[in-house]
């Protein structure tokens, strides 16, 4: 799950050429500048290879290659996000590399004991080491083998976990030499379990091991030196050209580390909670600009990190769902990197979107929470306060106005996806729930903090959303623990409910608010993946009508009305939409990325909690109010 010599190589010599794979020149300044003047065409590596049109300059420097191990399948995406190759028929790919060239990917499909190299131009499998799910470590077998990398005189090396060794096989199959075979920390002789095998510009390896030890080998095979891993489970250790190694805890919560060859960590990346979560990271690799790229295997995404400012600048795959839909992935593993030109003159000026303040809201941070904060339920409080209750991995409940949020109680246990109600004076928490979906049903008292148990709901529900019309409660879609939830509930007496209308598919994480007496259901995310549409319904007589389509797929966003428009807030945008003639335009962008945040009417502002971060936001919508 780690990196190809092409980085490795092209970090050495500072983005020069790879040694072992076809050569692409840098572009000189000048020469640069004089190819965007006269905007003549360029090519790099993706051009040549596939055809791919030049990128813009931005976080992705070419193309990804991403092994989307529980999909079976390897994919290239563009930093547009867009699927531009894939190559199904493979058995859980763990890795997926580049070989020499270009000409193909290797990939090792670990639980299947097996090697596949798949032609880019065909997609045809033209090579494969090893007897399908059978393990072994007589000539020909391997068990549970991890990082298959293709060197350029044409031999393939690999860590061979659960036989503790490293083996280097000729493209004959035949094997060259073996590393290792005790499973005790003795390198070069045994290794506890190696995982990663990535080669060096010198003919050597840098082995790291599920035992907690990372170690250098020079190219015959002799150890150089061997230090303990500063994070559990290290996994595919990563050598920089400043001589200090960059290494993924493949734990929960993971975290990222550079490290230097005494032991000292000086650069981390990874929080307890929140975006920056990382759930079982398996490949953290930095790219040619300098930005951190990682697969971020249990929450089913591969993010690219500004290591200065350490936030998340780019992002393919939905946090914590999994899922084959474009956008999506299932368990990532392993990642290469397609080198690609970039675009250059009058297109590249055009491309940059113009800066419209004059039409943006302002958005400012107007309070902190004592911690950081996802998938927390919130409402308004008479007197200008709120109420926020749980979230990933918090019991907290906190209320105040939004500059001064402190805690006043606690929920029993953890709960996040739960939806939030205020129903006279108490807030009512509907389902939510920690590792599984649940039904249960709190009413909070915000000034005690008193929580007592009430009637539970007819089934599990999370992920779902809450809104009230009159003194009347509205449960909208969610998740029951086995489907995606369709049904309007209505919460009557008794908090029993009854199913008033449906949406016309399972739809869960959808932003959902109030407006003129009807619900607004805006984006979500079905099985098939997110969608773009806005429903409005009428709970009273039950229909539904589409009113809005969202320029792209959402979910995971907050919806909010005030001033008779609605406002969708996630990820670095706020949306407003004009349920009245359909409009949809971008109000304003967020400080920082968010995902699963709340947003709440206080008076005049928007209240933004949560979302990954312990920051709390406000903006004011803009433009006279209508009448809703």
């Amino acid at each position: 799950m780690r990196k190809s010599l092409l980085l490795v190589v092209l970090l050495a010599a500072g983005c020069g050429s790879s040694a072992h794979r076809a050569a692409v020149a840098p572009v000189k300044p000048a020469r640069r500048h004089l190819v965007a003047r006269k905007a003549r065409p360029v090519r790099g590596v993706a051009q040549r290879v596939l055809g791919l049109p030049p990128v813009a300059r931005g976080p992705l420097p070419g193309y990804l290659l991403i092994a989307d191990r529980n999909n079976n399948r390897a994919i290239i995406v563009s930093p547009s996000k867009r699927i531009v190759w894939q190559a199904g028929r493979l058995r859980g790919p763990d890795d997926t590399f580049f070989t020499p060239g270009y000409r193909s990917i290797i990939t090792n499909e670990e639980f299947n004991d097996t090697l596949t190299e798949v032609s880019l131009s065909t997609k045809a499998h033209v090579w494969r080491y090893g007897h399908d799910a059978v393990p072994g470590s007589s000539p020909g077998y391997l068990n549970t083998p991890d990082d298959a990398y293709r060197l350029a005189n044409g031999d393939t090396t690999i860590s061979d976990v659960r036989n503790c060794r490293i083996v280097r096989l000729t493209h004959a199959k035949a094997v060259r030499r073996i590393l290792g075979g005790s499973c005790a920390h003795d390198p070069p002789r045994g290794f506890a379990s190696p995982n990663g095998d990535t080669p060096l510009p010198d003919g050597g390896l840098l082995v790291s091991e599920i035992g907690g030890w990372i170690d250098r080998l020079a190219a015959d095979g002799r150890l150089m030196w061997s230090i303990r891993s500063p994070v559990p489970y290290p996994s595919d250790a990563q050598l920089l050209p400043n001589g200090r190694i960059l290494v993924a805890g493949f734990t929960d919560p993971g975290r990222i580390v550079e490290v230097t060859t005494g032991g000292r960590v000086t650069w981390s990346f990874g929080t307890p909670s929140g975006v920056d979560r990382l759930n079982k990271p398996s490949l953290a690799i930095r790219l040619p600009n300098g930005l951190i790229a990682a697969n971020d295997d249990w929450n089913h995404r591969v993010i690219v990190v500004d290591p200065r400012t350490k936030r998340i600048v780019w992002q393919y795959g939905h946090t914590g769902v999994p899922g084959i839909a474009p956008g999506y992935l299932d368990k990532p593993d392993g990642m290469d990197l397609l080198p690609s030109a970039f675009t250059t003159g009058h297109a590249t000026r055009v491309a940059k979107p113009k800066r419209t303040p004059s039409a943006a809201v302002a958005v400012t941070r107007v309070g902190m929470l004592p911690v950081a904060l996802s998938k927390s339920a919130a409402v308004a409080l008479p007197g200008g306060r709120l109420l926020v209750a749980g979230g990933l991995g918090s019991s907290e409940i906190l209320a105040g106005p939004p500059a001064h949020l402190r805690v006043v109680g606690r929920l029993s246990t953890p709960i996040h996806d739960a939806a939030a109600a205020l129903s006279g004076r108490f807030v009512s928490l509907y389902g939510g729930g920690e590792s599984v979906s649940a039904p249960t049903v709190l009413r909070i008292d915000p000034g005690s903090g008193a929580v007592l148990r009430l009637r539970p709901l007819d089934e599990p529900l999370s992920d779902l959303g809450a809104a009230r019309i009159g003194g009347t409660t509205y449960l909208v879609g969610g998740y029951t623990g086995t489907k995606y939830a369709s049904a309007i509930l209505r919460v009557g007496p008794g908090d029993r409910t009854t199913t008033v209308a449906r949406l016309p598919a399972g739809t869960r994480y959808a932003g959902v608010a109030v407006l003129g007496g009807k619900l607004y259901v805006a984006g979500g995310l079905h099985t098939s993946g997110p969608t773009a549409t806005v429903w409005a319904i009428d709970p009273r007589a039950g229909t539904l009508k589409k009113v809005a389509t969202l320029p792209a797929p959402e979910a995971h966003a907050a919806l909010v009305a005030l001033g008779g428009r609605l406002y969708l807030v996630g990820g670095r945008s706020i949306l407003r939409i004009d349920p009245a003639s359909g409009a949809v335009a971008r109000a304003g962008s967020l400080p920082q990325a968010l995902s699963d945040p709340n947003a709440v009417p206080l008076g005049r502002q928007v209240v933004i909690v949560g979302g990954g971060t312990n920051a709390v936001y406000a903006f004011t919508p803009m433009g006279r109010p209508r009448s809703g």
